[in-house]
């Protein structure tokens, strides 16, 4: 497989202007996340060459692919709204890409029974799109994809138009094939659950790259405020820190520098204690844990516990209690 590199590339249109320096490495699972007009399909169409950026080149495996047609680059595309041919069966869409670079018939027989038992299609060849799930069709779109043994496969949003639970399904299909072929894998959503397949994120806010990293990386440790609030719950304080230490009631966080500082931690990682001077002031019940909100001194903190986990009962609130933050670091002011 290959490495995917964007240098200096950048798409303008109407107010707004992507500008984009990425890099996949050679077997990686890399998704782009962000929200809606983000940039982060225009950003998918240009490695694949349905766009052509303005400025800036595009490289496979250091190789120039920039004024490349997408039939040359090698590629395979999972869409959203799944482009299969409605008058054509499962086997006949999956051939599809085959059949256009003339491979023999026997060989388009062997690699479509492979492509179909890869995603779990065996047995549905001679069924017609309209015969199929949601689910089934973007599995079909993904074997049509993967049969012409891509060395870069490419999926915008292939999941957003399924329920939660079968996207949940084919979520972990997908990275299980991607492991099992090793190949070299861009996946565009705006979705922070599919972040869990990935083995970096690259998070897009209006044409930037805010922040490349590991999924865990980014939850805890984001460098803007963003990425912090677009990637889950979050608190971020600003307080005043003097000899490296901040303080908010009862609770300390050692940064390390004097001045004003944006503290940032996750609700789960609030420890609750009996007794101090923070201040219940509701909660939310959610599956195996409670969500408290808590006012000290003004400031409001979201803290998460499983259910068991707490020092007085949730129907008693108000309640004060003590706050312990385990975890946090600090983002750009």
């Amino acid at each position: 497989m290959v490495s995917v590199e964007l240098r200096g590339v950048s798409k303008r249109w109407d107010n707004f202007e992507l500008q984009v320096d990425l890099s996949a490495r050679d077997g990686e699972f890399l998704t782009l996340l962000g929200p809606s007009g983000c940039g982060k399909t225009t950003t998918l169409r240009i490695i694949a060459g349905l766009e052509r950026p303005d400025s800036g080149r595009v490289f496979f495996d250091g190789k120039d692919v920039t004024d490349l047609e997408p039939y040359e680059r090698n590629i395979g595309i999972v869409f959203q709204d799944y482009a299969l041919f409605p008058h054509m069966t499962v086997f006949k869409n999956v051939a599809f890409g085959l059949e256009m670079r003339k491979v023999s018939k026997v060989e388009i027989e062997r690699k479509v029974r492979w492509a179909l038992e890869l995603v779990g299609l065996e047995g549905f060849e001679n069924r017609y799109p309209e015969q199929l799930s949601g689910g089934q069709q973007q599995r079909v779109a993904l074997a049509r994809a993967l049969v012409v043994e891509p060395e870069v496969l490419l999926l915008d949003e292939p999941l957003s138009n399924l329920d939660a639970k079968i996207r949940e399904r084919l979520r972990a299909e997908i990275r299980r094939i991607q492991r099992e072929l090793g190949i070299t894998t861009i996946y565009v959503t705006h979705d922070q659950e599919e972040m869990a397949v990935s083995d970096r994120i690259a998070v897009m806010n209006v044409g930037r790259v805010e922040q490349i990293g590991e999924p865990l990386e980014l939850y805890y440790h984001p460098k803007t405020e963003f990425v912090a609030r677009f990637l889950g719950i979050s608190n971020i304080l600003e307080l005043d820190a003097e000899n490296g230490v901040a303080r908010l009631g009862g609770i300390e966080f050692n940064v390390g520098v004097d001045g004003k500082v944006r503290v940032f931690f996750r609700p789960e990682s609030v420890l609750v204690t009996p007794g101090g001077d923070a201040r219940v002031t509701g909660y939310e019940l959610l599956p195996g844990r409670i969500r408290l909100y808590l006012d000290v001194e003004g400031h409001t903190i979201i803290a998460e516990r499983p259910l068991p986990d707490l020092p007085f009962e949730p129907h008693s609130v108000p309640h004060k209690v003590g706050l312990v933050v385990r975890s946090f670091s600090l983002l750009t002011l």
